[in-house]
């Protein structure tokens, strides 16, 4: 408890408070309260399925004033890695908020067990442009200036 950030502490006690509200006014004992630090706490990379989705959100509605996804200022490397798939997985599939709530978790999931683990994040690196054809006719251009040749000859 005291390695937790306010930030941490301050979702610990809103789950608390929404718990008061569901209709269970009895205080947690130690078991649920460990239970509720450690669904808010945010693991080892400190982050929760809610900050996940957060910087998803705020990535889709900011991207168009970046260059780049890159470019964009990301809260923690590992959310750049998250929110791509995200993004693809999300239209690929047409995902809906609740499974794409459960794909975050399951990525969050699988890149805190990578970073118990000992393998580090990979930086976010500019991807590499697309291949851009050479300039100048392209080959059909090229056969078919060959074939109305041969052909205005004869």
């Amino acid at each position: 408890m005291s390695s937790m950030t306010s930030d941490q502490l301050q979702r610990v006690c809103n789950a608390c408070i929404a718990r008061c509200r569901t209709g269970n006014h009895w205080p947690p004992d130690f078991a649920e309260f460990v239970a509720l630090v450690a669904e808010c706490g945010g693991g080892v990379l400190g982050l929760s399925v809610d900050d996940v989705l957060a910087e998803n959100k705020r990535w889709r509605n900011e991207f168009y004033r970046y260059s780049s996804t890159e470019a964009f200022p990301w809260k923690h490397p590992v959310l750049y890695q998250i929110c791509i798939v995200l993004k693809r997985k999300g239209i690929d599939f047409k995902l809906t908020e609740k499974e794409l709530r459960d794909l975050a978790a399951k990525e969050l999931a699988y890149w805190e067990k990578r970073a118990e683990g000992g393998i580090p994040i990979p930086p976010i690196r500019r991807q590499l442009a697309a291949p851009k054809a050479p300039p100048g006719p392209t080959p059909a251009e090229l056969a078919y200036a060959e074939y109305k040749r041969k052909k205005n000859l004869g």
